[in-house]
């Protein structure tokens, strides 16, 4: 029966909320707080763990790296010692330490007023029947009966140790709110100027009006709780996007050492395979290939593994601030409130401005270069390539006779340069493949190039339609295919009249919004402004057809009638040339549209000889496979918005492929 009792005392005691436990334990020696200190990200630690945690970095250190998200918080010349504690954080954790005493009824809680009486052996002691809040005692029936006779002391909240086990009375009051610098004031006011709560002789002296913008306590607290709630609920989308940065990052660390077993299985059957004449020169390769495989291996892991720890400490001080800021809104005082506001709002905030990179691509295999037939030289590269990516095709429409350029809407809708004879369309497709509408590339204009057979198409950010085909000029449309303006594509020293035969193709949209035009007939690269001002220009070695931009700010352009695909920078040096795809002679490459993934995946296509889609990395060029072969005359590629699914204008038709 005993036992029953203590299991029922104890289970009405227990806080029912674990958020609450895990504010009042230090995450380094796991245990309940023991004289708590609160850092700047919100963390809070015992004091001694906190000086140890510090003693490595040595004299001077002006300031702490938080233990759990690395966060820094300044020290005063005190150090550790003079940092404060939350209110709402110091106040869990004293009930929490009368909870536990209060949950072992065989223990014996004895009167500490008879012990300040001079009286501390425990015989001399009674046992405690009650807890005076006001001055954190506990008293026997004699000291109660004195604690309700004096006159300065019969106010004093007294509650029976039944009735505190019982969890219908609280467990502690909250601390009178005394202001620091004017003894004996109570914090009555709020400085909305400086976010911190005042008595009334600071609304006077350092926080007079109108410099300062003042409030009653109460209110500010109500007004600060509603936007502790409002920001933590926002923050929860940050918690989700952390928590999927950090599985997508624990599945990398899973797959580099998946890649890296297959690379030292890959090493073992090679070594096996070679002739016994070459077994020396084969087991010194060999030795030195796992060397580098190692140390490729644990540089890779460190990377991750650092990555990882700064994720998750970036989620565990979201955790914490919104932990704190749920319970604190929920059953912090209004002074626990309006001290932690600050602190809780600007770590809120902080956090939800950081930026968070989007997931990492998955890992494809390590790859080694053969120096000659049946001997490969595995000590001379050892590099991680990209994963081949394998195309579904998932849809297919559009009438066209001559589908060229391609873009990708925003909203899924596709867009696709088509000629026919004396027809001169931009076709604008729904997304689930229907014809919306037709925007002519002759309407409203005269002279030549006015009707002129459309190449490519760009939807600027904007939402302006730029276009080029056959004409000297780039064309400028509004978002509802009205004819704008159109202007030369040459440097403002060579500008181009209408006599002039250039002839501009290429056509994309680099990192700053700016456009990057192709003169085939003069192999020039112009840099635009969309209003038609002149940046840069520059001359290339191929005649630029097809254009894409990537996210280092470099150039991608393709020539169909040279066979070739140059990487350029923005003097029109060639930084890396894409050669045929393996198994793919010279005479059967002839790429036309090209597109760049923001993780320098390169798509190219092929619309003769061996037609088909080829994907390689921009780093370095390196071919990696052929995604699709299921194309018959590829012109245009483009990437929709979220990069999952790839727009190819197959001459007469629309296809999207899903990408895997």
């Amino acid at each position: 029966m005993a036992a029953a009792m203590i299991t029922e005392a104890e289970a009405s005691i227990t806080p029912k909320d674990s958020r609450a436990e895990d504010l009042i334990h230090c995450s380094i020696c796991r245990k309940l707080l023991q004289d708590p200190r609160s850092l700047s990200c919100l963390h809070s630690f015992c004091l001694k763990c906190l000086q140890q945690h510090i003693e490595s970095a040595g004299k001077g250190v002006t300031s702490l790296s938080c233990p759990t998200c690395s966060t820094e918080t300044k020290l005063s010349s005190g150090g550790v010692a003079d940092l404060g504690v939350i209110a709402f954080v110091s106040r869990q954790r004293n009930e929490r330490l009368i909870r536990e005493k209060l949950a072992d009824e065989d223990a014996k809680i004895m009167c500490t007023n008879c012990e300040e009486a001079g009286d501390t052996s425990s015989s001399g002691r009674s046992k405690a029947v009650t807890r005076c809040f006001e001055c954190d005692e506990y008293l026997c029936e004699s000291c109660t009966k004195m604690h309700k006779t004096f006159k300065l002391l019969k106010h004093h909240p007294l509650f029976t140790l039944d009735e505190l086990r019982s969890g219908k009375v609280p467990l502690s009051l909250p601390d009178q709110n005394t202001c620091q610098k004017h003894k004996g004031e109570i914090l009555m006011f709020y400085c909305e100027t400086c976010d911190v709560p005042i008595c009334s002789k600071c609304a006077v002296i350092a926080h007079r009006h109108p410099e300062h913008k003042q409030a009653e306590l109460d209110n500010a607290a109500a007004e600060r709780s509603k936007t502790i709630q409002e920001l933590e609920k926002e923050s929860a989308q940050i918690a989700i996007k952390i928590d999927e940065l950090i599985a997508s990052n624990e599945e990398l660390v899973l797959q580099l050492k998946e890649v890296s077993s297959e690379a030292n299985t890959e090493l073992d059957k090679t070594r096996d395979s070679v002739k016994k004449q070459m077994l020396e020169i084969l087991e010194k390769a060999y030795k030195e290939s796992k060397d580098k495989l190692k140390e490729f291996k644990e540089k890779n892991l460190t990377m991750l593994r650092n990555k990882s720890d700064e994720l998750n400490g970036r989620r565990s001080r979201l955790q914490i601030t919104r932990m704190l800021a749920k319970d604190v809104t929920q059953k912090g005082t209004e002074y626990e409130i309006a001290a932690v506001y600050a602190s809780v709002t600007s770590s809120l905030k902080e956090l939800s401005e950081q930026k968070l990179e989007t997931p990492a691509p998955k890992l494809g295999k390590v790859k080694f270069r053969m120096i000659k037939p049946g001997l490969p030289v595995m000590n001379t590269l050892l590099e991680l390539y990209p994963p081949e990516m394998k195309m579904n095709e998932v849809k297919e429409f559009g009438n066209l006779v001559n589908g060229r350029g391609i873009v990708c809407t925003e909203t899924g809708s596709i867009m696709v340069a088509n000629f026919s004879g004396s027809e001169f369309y931009y076709h604008v497709y729904s997304d689930k493949g229907e014809l919306s509408s037709k925007i002519s590339t002759s309407s409203g204009i005269t002279g030549r190039g006015s009707a002129s057979s459309p190449w490519c198409i760009v939807l600027h950010p904007n939402g302006r339609i730029f276009g080029t085909g056959n004409t000297q000029h780039v064309k400028q449309y509004q978002g509802d295919g009205t004819y704008v303006n159109r202007y030369s594509t040459l440097s403002p020293d060579n500008v181009a009249s209408d006599a002039d035969d250039s002839t501009v193709q290429g056509l994309a949209i680099d990192n700053d919004d700016n456009l990057i035009v192709g003169n085939v007939t003069k192999k020039y690269v112009s840099i635009k402004k969309p209003d038609g001002t002149h940046i840069t220009s520059m001359h290339v070695p191929i005649k630029p057809w097809f254009i894409s931009a990537t996210s280092a700010d470099n150039i991608i352009i393709s020539s169909y009638e040279e066979r070739a695909v140059h990487v350029i920078d923005r003097t029109g040096k060639v930084l890396i040339t894409f050669n045929p795809p393996d198994g793919v002679d010279q005479a059967a490459w002839n790429p036309t549209g090209i597109c760049c993934s923001k993780d320098g995946n390169v798509f190219i296509a092929n619309y003769q000889g061996r037609v088909g889609v080829y994907q390689y990395d921009l780093k370095g060029g390196k071919y990696i496979g052929c995604n699709t072969n299921d194309v018959t005359q590829p012109w245009g590629l483009a990437l929709s918005k979220d990069e999952k699914k790839l727009a190819v204008a197959d001459n007469t038709c629309v296809k999207i492929f899903e990408i895997e």
